[in-house]
């Protein structure tokens, strides 16, 4: 687990230094944003409950209109597992975001991200604790900072909720309403901070 997240976190800080070399839009990518969208996830799934989820994103713009390349890390620090414990191990979710409308009050993205999490399945003898997973997303954000003309870095404050469908690395079987997740919170820029 400790390699996985030194791997994660050794790609996160090459593509953002990288990033940040190339921050006049001169390449392919351009600055980094860092956020953190602390709120609720809920599995739309019989009987699932609804837990406070910690999320974290790197978001790094490229040079192709109206895309980013995003590398999360999110976990549900408080959610029991069923059996006295926590199921609270962090999943690292990747991949493209491409904005479809941008409006001064609100913004709709479409996603295709892969997850390397949690198996929801995992038993003694399933072997590996996490799987890899393709999901659909769409994202709606309303732009909160825009909306009280803030002239700050908390101009980028906005509400998020998220629809995903995950549609691979679940076992067969699955319903389709089983395979939604819906997230919502808050998404709070954390840098590059304007002056």
């Amino acid at each position: 687990m400790k390699r996985i997240l030194g791997i994660v976190m050794a790609l996160v800080l090459g593509v953002s230094s990288l990033a940040m070399a190339q921050r006049n839009g001169m390449g392919f990518f351009h600055a980094p944003v860092f956020v953190a969208q602390p709120g609720l996830v809920h599995s739309l799934s019989r009987g699932a409950t609804t837990e406070f989820n910690a999320r974290v994103v790197t978001a790094i713009p490229l040079s192709i209109e109206r895309t980013t390349l995003v590398a999360i890390v999110q976990w549900t620090p408080f959610a029991e597992n069923g059996t006295g414990g926590k199921a609270n191990k962090p999943a690292f979710v990747y991949g493209p975001v491409v904005n479809l409308f941008n409006e001064r009050q609100w913004s709709l993205d479409i996603d295709g991200l892969f997850a390397y999490g949690p198996n929801p399945k995992q038993t003694a003898t399933s072997g590996s604790d996490y799987t890899h997973k393709f999901l659909l997303e769409a994202d709606g954000f309303i732009k909160l900072g825009s909306l009280m003309n803030m002239k700050t870095q908390w101009n980028s404050l906005s509400l998020y909720g998220f629809l995903a469908y995950v549609l691979t690395g679940l076992p067969s079987g699955i319903e389709s309403r089983d395979r939604m997740v819906l997230l919502a919170g808050v998404s709070l820029p954390i840098a590059p901070w304007k002056k």
